[in-house]
């Protein structure tokens, strides 16, 4: 029902006013909001849309990080297994715990620089002839070989442009920062500790060297001529002045296809706690040396990783 009342025009003339009710008023105002308040819904819907597609599209936090540069790759497959270590007991056959050996195929107990370089390798870059070896990874006893081994060599946090090339024939065993984990990714958290069951049916073993070099190719120990980077002030990582040689970030990452089923992971060398490293670089250098410089001091760790730079298709 409409009121009616006169209200008067700027010409002096009363003109009739009509007056809605209080009720349809509010019914009025209620009806637009509800409009207003759907069309926001509306564009909050589609804003939703767009940022679930953004997120299906945008690359994993994982395989962002396999991208970045300052950095490069080589895949380095199983070898052979046995109980030397030319490292540690050169020239002593079988004086060690069982080993399994990655990238030279000719590592053994007498094996020399020059011998090494000269040997075939199971890397997918032929010129990679390093050593590579830890102790046999065992699941519930029973031996397990890598089916995938991936070796990362990065700038590691420290100033890219001053990282050097391992010098030849360096040589070193690693104890610490090494962490287990269930699958492929390679940028996995990991613990110290390996887990007890992997539903993916992977483990993973990662495995981090020292840094920083005092520029000796090997140490009583193989140990102490290497030191890790620390972290410095300006938010980079820095050798010590003890170690004042930045090196590459030598990183391993290995697969070992297990049961689905509850096991314990043990070692040749003992208990899980027992696992350590060996490598023994025996590259061509003058190709690591390249690889340093236009994969690591040329490539801000910011940029994507450029495609030679990417570990090759292993073969078969």
């Amino acid at each position: 029902m409409l009121l009616r009342s006169l209200v008067r025009t700027g010409a002096g003339v009363y003109a009739p006013f009509f007056h809605r009710p209080a009720t349809e008023r509010v019914v009025g105002v209620s009806r637009t909001i509800l409009l207003l308040a759907s069309a926001a819904l509306a564009v909050l819907l589609a804003s939703g849309v767009a940022f679930l597609a953004a997120l299906a599209s945008a690359p994993s936090a994982s395989a962002a990080s396999r991208d970045h540069g300052a950095s490069f790759a080589v895949r380095c497959d199983f070898t052979h297994r046995n109980s030397d270590d030319p490292i540690v007991h050169p020239g002593q056959q079988g004086a060690a715990h069982r080993h399994d050996f990655f990238g030279n195929r000719s590592t053994k107990f007498d094996s020399t620089y020059a011998s090494m370089l000269t040997a075939p390798t199971s890397c997918t870059r032929p010129e990679d002839t390093a050593g590579y070896w830890f102790p046999t990874v065992k699941w519930n006893g029973k031996n397990l070989q890598a089916h995938r081994a991936v070796f990362y060599y990065r700038a590691g946090g420290k100033d890219h442009t001053r990282v050097k090339p391992f010098g030849a024939d360096l040589r070193m065993i690693n104890g610490s920062s090494i962490t287990w984990s269930c699958g492929t990714k390679d940028g996995a958290a990991g613990t110290p500790t390996p887990p007890t069951r992997c539903e993916s049916g992977v483990l993973g073993l990662r495995i981090i060297f020292p840094d920083c070099s005092n520029g000796e190719p090997d140490s009583a120990d193989h140990k102490s001529h290497m030191a890790r980077s620390v972290m410095k002030s300006d938010g980079k990582r820095g050798c010590p002045s003890t170690h004042p040689i930045p090196v590459p970030t030598l990183t391993v990452n290995a697969n070992f296809a297990i049961p689905t089923t509850p096991g314990e992971v043990t070692l040749s060398s003992g208990s899980a706690s027992s696992v350590h490293a060996d490598f023994w670089n025996t590259w061509d250098q003058q190709a690591l040396d390249a690889l340093v410089e236009r994969c690591i001091n040329s490539v801000p760790p910011s940029e994507p990783r450029p495609e030679e730079c990417r570990a090759p298709t292993a073969a078969a």
